[in-house]
């Protein structure tokens, strides 16, 4: 057998001494040529495949190819070698220093570079593999041996292996710092800029951090990728970090990214260097790859994405012979400033997943439950290889780990200021308080402890009391505010809702949060509000990460949902949310405009044709929808027009006095709801100065002495006390006598429309219509 590197070095003796002469080799044979400078025969096997059309290697006697040169590209247990020449500056600097050696970027064809994994190579004399060269001068080649190979990194073979080794580690460092000025240092584990990166207790998130190690250690899980989602300021990042640590002590951590739009960490473009650097650094073998390639090919990481994610981790990896299986982080991709670039990277992980028993790589990413993301995580390729896991408010295991945190927090606040604190500080009814109003949100438990430890003002009794009066608004606006951090994350999630679209999320919020209720399905609430289903769901498109937001095939059955009410009270507080604050007085304005509209589709004769609906669901009944329509408009619409302000009041009894409101009240008969007496009793209570729709015609069961209409609406209304109830119908010209003995019924109109409601004693407020 032949040595490859005797054959190469006496072929480039060859060409030097035939580098002028084009007619020997345009009617030679690469069988000839070796023959020639070898002596090996041509039946010999290392020569077969060679005997090709000599017109694939006229290039060779081009005058600016003096030098020529087969190197290799290796790896690892992958080689593949191919014949390239220097330029001629190259060749001067090393006549200079006395080395032919490879030149520090050599040029190596894509193709070959790509073909490199189904090459393999053994060292050492007793366990020989047959190499077959994919390209070059030699391509095709097969059956001859490389006895303990010895690749390198463009470095000359003449210098002695101290010496290679010291050029591969300088090749190395300089291939680290490119990757490192493409990347984002701040983004890895340990970085200085995430000094105080939150972490999981000991004791919380133990089931959900126990079930991810096991996924990342066990070998034969053929599910690459788990996605943990869950809203904001749960403790998604918190879960990633410690589970990373943990898989890192293990030697079972590739890379991190920790994506972080505050702190200015959402390039997309640098995600795949900063991984490269992470994983160049815990696997050599792998560096040498990189490195070779990046050497080879500098412009790789100018290249896009998809590119680099092909040529700096797929194909390296699967070249390696073997490492264990290895966890890579991809934290906050909902924070990624690109939203195409969060849904380019689960399909380029889960497109790879059919090399996974290759690539041994796991892929946990960690994220709100952001539309897009919901959509490409519910692919079919991705719920074949995709673990879900879900980080829950409400559930039992948060509200345990939610006291506990807060707990321990307080027990370290104690030992911190021992002069300050006694031994029981604070009272047990403030912890419980403070704990409740946590609802499991990890986030919100932080922030406060975060808080009421804070050095800067070394008084934790006071700033505790501070939490207690904003917690149940008894604050002054001067007044800290515990939740400023959480406050501007809920400011950076509403910032991405476009200028054009905000009017309308805040209708739909100001709806749900003042007169919310399980009746709101989604069908009614956009109905309600006039939206189709493309401007509601368009709507709430940036905010998943704070509400619930069902799919549109729920949406006859399941309203939007809150995750906690830190985000509500955020909204209600102008002075927290400035700009995207919900006023409350144009909600129940506006609230009550729609449900007059509504509601006058609901007359008893009219005749009236029923309203186009703006969003119906395929096989709907829409006399159902219109149906919940009425029943909701009934009850928001009475309910609202109280809560109007003074300042609206007139532009409210404006559009009360075209009202009609002879309504068929048979739509709500039984229903348990005191808002419609609420109302009446409310328009009775603002006086004369006020113009409005209601007229009291009488008082008492005897009502003989009036000419009362056959058509008349009457309804029976049950209140704990029935004599302060009827207090504001009283006239001054009516006995007080009415007030003492006979309040058990008032007459009145509602502009022409005649009403007798009964007063009941009861302990449940009650309307019924008959």
């Amino acid at each position: 057998m032949v040595r490859l590197h005797k054959i190469l070095a006496k072929f480039k003796v060859f060409l030097r001494s035939h580098e002028k002469d084009k007619d020997y080799f345009s009617a030679t044979t690469p069988c000839n040529l070796i023959q020639h400078y070898t002596g090996i025969s041509e039946d010999r096997p290392s020569l077969s495949g060679l005997n090709r059309d000599a017109s694939q290697l006229s290039w060779i006697s081009l005058p600016d190819h003096r030098r020529m040169v087969a190197h290799s590209i290796a790896s690892g247990n992958a080689a593949a070698a191919s014949v390239s020449s220097f330029d001629s500056a190259s060749t001067q600097d090393q006549s200079r220093s006395g080395h032919h050696s490879l030149p520090s970027v050599p040029p190596s064809p894509a193709h070959q570079r790509e073909a490199a994994p189904n090459v393999s190579v053994t060292n050492g004399v007793h366990n020989k593999q047959h190499v077959a060269l994919p390209g070059g001068v030699l391509a095709d080649a097969h059956d001859f041996v490389m006895n303990q190979p010895n690749f390198n990194l463009g470095i000359p073979t003449e210098k002695t292996q101290e010496e290679r080794l010291a050029e591969e580690a300088k090749l190395a460092k300089e291939v680290l710092e490119k990757l490192s000025a493409k990347g984002m240092p701040g983004a890895m584990l340990h970085a200085q800029e995430r000094d105080y990166a939150p972490k999981c207790n000991k004791d919380t998130r133990q089931s959900l951090r126990g079930r991810i190690v096991k996924w990342g250690r066990d070998d034969k899980e053929v599910r690459c990728l788990l996605w943990l989602s869950g809203p904001a300021a749960v403790g998604k990042s918190a879960v990633a970090q410690t589970v990373a640590e943990q898989l890192e002590a293990e030697g079972l951590l590739g890379g991190v990214f920790f994506f972080s739009r505050p702190n200015n960490r959402s390039d997309p473009n640098a995600v795949i260097p900063t991984l490269v650097y992470q994983l160049a650094l815990r696997l050599p073998e792998y560096r040498r790859i990189i490195t070779q390639w990046l050497i080879e090919d500098p412009l790789i990481l100018s290249q896009g994405r998809h590119s680099q994610f092909k040529k700096l981790i797929i194909n390296p990896f699967l070249t390696l012979e073997s490492h264990p299986p290895l966890l890579i982080v991809l934290d906050g991709l909902d924070e990624c400033s690109n939203r195409d670039a969060q849904y380019e990277f689960v399909k380029m992980i889960s497109h790879s997943a059919r090399l996974q028993d290759k690539l041994r790589l796991r892929w946990l990413i960690c994220s709100r439950p952001e539309p897009d993301l919901k959509v490409v995580f519910s692919t079919r390729k991705c719920k074949g290889i995709c673990v879900q896991e879900k980080l829950e408010v409400d559930e039992s295991e948060a509200q345990k780990d939610a006291r506990r945190i807060f707990k321990k927090g307080l027990a370290e606040i104690r030992q911190r200021y021992p002069d300050q604190l006694t031994k029981d500080w604070p009272a047990k009814d403030t912890v419980h308080f403070i704990a409740d109003r946590a609802s499991g949100h990890l986030g919100f438990v932080s922030f406060l402890i975060r808080f009421i430890g804070d050095k800067h003002y070394d008084n934790p009794s006071g700033q505790l009391d501070a939490c207690l009066r904003f917690l149940k608004h008894d604050h002054d606006p001067e007044d800290l505010n515990p939740l400023h951090s959480l406050d501007l994350l809920y400011t950076q999630i509403l910032s991405d809702i476009p200028t054009s679209t905000l009017p309308i999320t805040q209708r739909i919020l100001g709806l749900f949060i003042f007169h919310g209720s399980p009746q709101l399905t989604i069908t009614t609430h956009a109905n309600f509000l006039g939206l189709d289903q493309a401007s509601f769901y368009s709507a709430l498109q940036r905010l998943h990460s704070v509400i619930t937001v069902p799919p549109a095939s729920e949406a006859n059955e399941e309203p939007i949902q809150m995750y906690h009410t830190s985000f509500s009270d955020y909204l209600k507080d102008p002075a927290r949310s400035g700009m995207f604050a919900l006023h409350e007085n144009e909600v129940h304005l506006d609230t009550a405009s729609r449900g007059l509209d509504w509601l006058q589709y609901a007359l008893r004769n009219s005749g009236r044709p029923l309203p186009n609906l703006t969003w119906m669901l395929p096989e709907t009944d829409s006399e159902d929808i219109v149906q919940d329509l009425f029943e909701t408009s009934f009850t928001l619409c009475w309910k609202a027009c109280p809560q109007v302000s003074k300042g609206d009041l007139p532009q409210l009894l404006n559009m009360l006095s075209h009202v009609d409101f002879d309504l068929d009240y048979e739509w709500w008969c039984g229903t348990k709801t005191s808002d419609f007496a609420d109302f009446v009793h409310w328009l009775a209570s603002l006086g004369p100065e006020h113009k409005t729709p209601f007229t009291l015609v009488g008082m008492g069961k005897d009502m003989a002495e009036f000419d009362l209409p056959p058509e008349i609406h009457r309804i029976r209304h049950q209140t704990n006390d029935p004599h302060d109830f009827a207090r504001p119908f009283a006239r001054a010209e009516l006995a007080i006598h009415y007030l003492v003995s006979d309040y058990s019924s008032l007459f009145f109109l509602l502009n022409k429309t005649l009403f007798q409601l009964s007063l009941d004693e009861g302990h449940s407020p009650r309307f019924s219509y008959y």
